[in-house]
C-alpha cells in the first residue's frame, strides 16, 4: 500500500505499516457523486461530431477520453485526500529521577557525615547514567523533583549542580510529570534516586494504577542514630475577640527518641507564660491550649520544645502564629417572614455575647410587624422601615422573607455585603426561593446554589462535617476532632432540607448531610464570598433544637450558642474600617513558598473602587524592605499579590493605593514566616511503599550500593505509536499529468479524425 502511494507521489511518511486508507473528499461524497450526476450527462449528450461520419471506435475513445477527463477535474475540484492510519516506530527513552528535597539531607552516618544526598551524588560520579547508557544505548533523560519537577542539562549532571533543598515532596506528580513528558511508549523505565519521603500529593500508590512503565527505585540507607522532635499547630486562629477565648491544638512528634513526654513552653511576644506537659503515645504528643483574650491588639505566640543531640533539624522545634484580639461590637438583625422558634434559639445565643447586640423583626399579618431588641419586646408597628437600621448590621439574618417586603433594601444589602460591611445568613423554609420573589433578583446572585429547580425533601437527618480537621473554628465545638466528627453525626436533627438545582462556582460546603438526593449526598450548610462579604446558607432546619428532644444529650446549650454565635462573627467579617485593607490567606507563612496577598480598595463612600494604583511594600525584621506590584482582579476592587518570604520572622506589610493621582489612603497586615519542616516530620526511609510501587509496574527497587542490579535488569523496548496522516491527492504528479496529457490525446485524435 505504502509503494501505491509514493508512485502517486503522496509520501505516508514516518508511517511505515499502514493499517487503514480511506478517502474523503472535503465537499464530501454525495456532493461529489451529485457534480458527477449533473456534468457526465452534459458532457456525453452534448459531445460534437461535426456531422462527419466517424468510426464507431473512434466516437467511444474520444467520449471516454473526454468523460474521464470530467471525472478528473470534479475529483481535483472536490478536495480529494487519502487519510492514512499506521504505526509510527518510537526511540526508546529511560528518566532518571533525582529527589532533592530537605529529607535527602538527613545524615546516614554520624561519624562520616554522609547524607543521603551524598550518597547519590557518589552514586553518579561512579559512572551510574554512563553503565545505562551502555546497557540501552540510550542515555537517560534526568530530572530533579521536590514539590515540582524540573528537566537538567547534561553539563549540570556532569558536575552535580544540585542542592537538597526542597521544602515538599511530590512523588506522585514526578511520576505523572516525567511519564507525560516524555510519552509511555518507548519508555523503558523510570528510575528514581529518592528515599520515599512523601509530604504532599495524591497517594503513590494510587497515581499508579494506569502506569504502563515499570518505576525503579534507588534508595540511601537510613542513619540508625538520627532522631527528632517536631511541633506543630492545628490551623490556629488569626483572629480573636476581647472578653472571649480561643483554642489551640498541637502535635508534638518523636523520632529515634525515647522519652515519656515532653514540655512544651508557650511565649507571648517573646516572653514566657506558661509551660505545658505533653505525654507521648507511640510517639506523638496531642495538646490543647486556651488563650484569654483579655487585651485588645496584636500578639505573636510561639511554642517551643528543647532540642536533643543529634536532632535532624532545630527549625521544627518551633511553631508560632500571629493573633489579632479586636473589641468586638457584633449587631445582629434578624427578619423572619412568621413566627419562628429558631428566632428565638438564635437571639438566646447571641445574648450570651454580652458584647452582642440582637434585633429581631417578625411579619405577623401584611400590615403588622413586631420588633424586639435584646429579647425585650417593643412596641408594633404597621410598616417595616429598615433604612438606618441596616446601617448598623454586622449580619443579616433572613427566613422565610418574601421578596416584596425586602425590595426597596435589595441595593442596600447587596452593596454592604459587597464592601464586606455585613454578612448574609439565608435559613430555607418550606416555602421556596422563588415562591418567596427572588428569581432574578439581585439578592439572588449572592446565593451560593441555583434556585432554577427546588425539591423539598421531608427527612429527618444530620449535618455532617465533611472534613475532620475543618478549617473554621466556629464548626469546632469539640476539642478531639474524633468527637466532634460524631457529635455533628449523632447529636443535631433536622426536619427536612431543600435540593436545590446546583451549587455555585466558587461554593464551599461547610456541612453535608446524611440525606441522599437525585445524584449524591445534599449539602446542610454552605459559604460563598460576594465581593468582601461572606454569605452563608442552611438548605433545612431547624437547625438544633430539635437534636434537643430526639436525642439525650448531657452538653447542654452551650454548643448551639457557640455555633451560632462564632458564625456570626465570621459574617461580620471584621476587618479595618479604612479605604484600603489587606486580606492574606494566612497570617503564616513559609520561606521559599509564595503567599497570595489581596489588597481592598474602596472610594470615599465605602463602594469598591477599580483601576486604582496599588502598591506593596513588605519589611522584615531586619528593616529590608522590597516593593511588590499589585495586579487588578476579576473581582471589582480586589488586587493581588504574591509575597515569597525569603528570610525567618515578621514581615510587615504596607499597601498604598492611588486614584487619578489622588492618595486614598495606606493599609496594614503582618505575617509571620517560619522554615517549612514537613520533609522532617516522618524522616524514615520508606523503603516498604517504594518497594510496592516499583512491584506493581515490574519495576525493582534496591539500596543505593545494589543500583547495578536495576541496570541489569533494563531491557529495550521497542515502541510504537498509532499516527493518522492526511495526503492531499491534488498533490499528485500523476494526476497532474493525467490532467494535460488527455485533452492533448483528444486533440490529436480529433484532427487525425479531420474534426475541429
Amino acid at each position: 500500500m505504502a509503494a501505491i502511494l509514493k508512485l502517486l507521489g503522496l509520501n505516508p511518511a514516518p508511517i511505515n505499516e499502514i493499517d487503514s486508507l480511506a478517502l474523503n473528499f472535503s465537499w464530501n461524497f454525495a456532493g461529489f457523486v451529485l457534480a458527477l450526476l449533473v456534468i457526465m450527462p452534459a458532457i456525453y449528450f452534448g459531445y460534437r461530431f461535426e456531422g462527419k461520419n466517424t468510426e464507431k471506435n473512434k466516437r467511444r475513445i474520444l467520449l471516454g477520453i473526454r468523460l474521464f477527463w470530467m471525472f478528473l477535474l470534479a475529483l481535483v475540484v472536490a478536495g480529494p485526500s487519502f487519510v492514512v492510519s499506521g504505526l509510527v516506530p518510537e526511540k526508546d527513552k529511560i528518566a532518571v529521577v533525582l529527589d532533592t528535597s530537605k529529607s535527602m539531607s538527613i545524615k546516614t552516618a554520624k561519624e562520616s557525615g554522609e547524607t543521603r544526598f551524598d550518597m547519590m551524588k557518589n552514586l553518579f560520579k561512579r559512572g551510574f547514567l554512563k553503565d545505562i547508557e551502555e546497557k540501552t544505548g540510550v542515555y537517560p533523560n534526568v530530572f530533579t523533583f521536590s514539590e515540582n519537577v524540573s528537566p537538567v542539562t547534561k553539563h549540570e549532571t556532569d558536575n552535580f549542580m544540585f542542592e537538597a533543598d526542597g521544602s515538599n515532596t511530590d512523588i506522585s506528580r514526578a511520576i505523572k510529570n516525567v511519564s507525560g513528558n516524555l510519552g509511555e511508549s518507548g519508555l523503558i523505565g523510570v528510575i528514581m534516586l529518592t528515599d520515599g519521603v512523601h509530604t504532599t500529593g495524591e497517594n503513590p500508590l494510587v497515581s499508579v494504577n494506569n502506569l504502563r512503565t515499570p518505576l525503579y527505585f534507588v534508595v540511601p540507607k537510613d542513619g540508625a542514630d538520627s532522631a527528632d522532635i517536631s511541633i506543630s499547630l492545628i490551623n490556629p486562629p488569626s483572629l480573636g475577640y476581647l472578653n472571649s477565648g480561643v483554642r489551640i491544638r498541637g502535635e508534638v512528634k518523636a523520632y529515634g527518641i525515647s522519652s515519656p513526654g515532653v514540655k512544651v513552653e508557650v511565649l507571648r511576644d517573646g516572653n514566657r507564660i506558661e509551660t505545658i506537659d505533653a505525654v507521648f503515645k507511640e510517639q506523638k504528643a496531642e495538646f490543647v491550649y486556651n488563650i484569654a483574650c483579655d487585651k485588645e491588639g496584636s500578639f505573636r505566640y510561639d511554642f517551643n520544645v528543647a532540642s536533643h543531640e543529634n536532632e535532624l533539624t532545630s527549625d521544627n522545634n518551633s511553631a508560632g502564629f500571629l493573633l489579632k484580639v479586636v473589641k468586638e461590637r457584633l449587631n445582629v438583625m434578624a427578619l423572619f417572614g412568621k413566627p419562628s422558634w429558631d428566632a428565638k434559639f438564635i437571639g438566646n445565643a447571641v445574648m450570651t455575647d454580652p458584647n452582642a447586640h440582637f434585633t429581631l423583626w417578625t411579619k405577623v399579618f401584611d400590615n403588622r410587624w413586631i420588633c424586639s431588641q435584646d429579647m425585650n419586646p417593643q412596641p408594633a408597628v404597621s410598616k417595616l422601615d429598615l433604612k438606618d437600621r441596616l446601617k448598623d448590621a454586622d449580619v443579616l439574618i433572613l427566613s422565610d422573607f418574601e421578596y416584596i417586603d425586602l425590595k426597596n433594601y435589595e441595593k442596600e444589602i447587596v452593596s454592604r455585603v459587597e464592601s464586606g460591611r455585613m454578612g448574609l445568613y439565608i435559613m430555607a423554609s418550606d416555602r421556596t426561593f422563588t415562591h418567596l420573589g427572588y428569581g432574578k433578583s439581585e439578592i439572588e446572585n449572592l446565593l451560593p446554589v441555583n434556585i432554577s429547580t427546588e425539591l423539598l425533601h421531608k427527612k429527618n437527618g444530620n449535618p455532617l462535617l465533611p472534613t475532620r480537621d475543618t478549617e473554621y473554628n466556629f464548626l469546632r465545638i469539640i476539642d478531639d476532632p474524633i468527637q466532634n466528627e460524631e457529635f455533628y453525626a449523632k447529636l443535631p436533627k433536622f426536619e427536612g432540607l431543600v435540593e436545590y438545582a446546583g451549587v455555585k462556582a466558587g461554593a464551599e460546603v461547610l456541612l453535608s448531610s446524611s440525606v441522599k438526593g437525585s445524584v449524591d449526598m445534599l449539602p446542610f450548610m454552605l459559604k460563598t464570598t460576594f465581593g468582601r462579604g461572606n454569605v452563608i446558607l442552611s438548605t433545612g432546619g431547624p437547625l438544633w433544637p430539635i437534636g434537643f428532644r430526639l436525642v439525650s444529650s448531657n452538653y447542654g446549650f452551650a454548643p448551639y450558642s457557640a455555633l451560632m454565635l462564632n458564625m456570626f462573627k465570621l459574617l461580620a467579617n471584621r476587618r479595618e474600617d479604612a479605604l484600603v485593607s489587606i486580606d492574606v490567606s494566612s497570617t503564616r507563612g513559609y520561606i521559599g513558598k509564595a503567599l497570595l496577598i489581596k489588597v481592598w480598595v474602596s472610594d470615599g463612600r465605602r463602594e469598591l473602587l477599580s483601576n486604582a494604583q496599588v502598591a506593596l511594600s513588605v519589611k522584615d525584621e531586619k528593616g529590608n524592605q522590597s516593593i511588590l506590584p499589585c495586579v487588578e482582579t476579576g473581582e471589582k476592587g480586589c488586587y493581588e499579590a504574591s509575597f515569597v518570604p525569603s528570610t525567618k520572622g515578621i514581615h510587615i506589610l504596607e499597601a498604598e493605593a492611588k486614584y487619578r493621582g489622588k492618595e486614598l489612603g495606606k493599609g496594614q497586615a503582618e505575617v509571620l514566616a517560619e522554615v517549612a519542616t514537613a520533609e522532617f516530620d516522618n524522616p524514615a526511609v520508606n523503603f516498604a511503599q517504594l518497594e510496592r510501587l516499583a512491584s506493581e509496574t515490574g519495576g525493582i527497587c534496591v539500596p543505593e550500593s545494589e543500583a547495578d542490579k536495576i541496570i541489569a535488569s533494563l531491557n529495550k523496548v521497542s515502541g510504537n505509536k498509532v499516527e493518522t496522516k492526511s495526503l492531499d491527492l491534488r498533490n499528485s504528479w500523476l494526476l497532474l499529468v493525467l490532467l494535460l496529457l488527455l485533452p492533448a490525446a483528444e486533440w490529436y485524435i480529433r484532427r487525425k479524425g479531420g474534426l475541429s
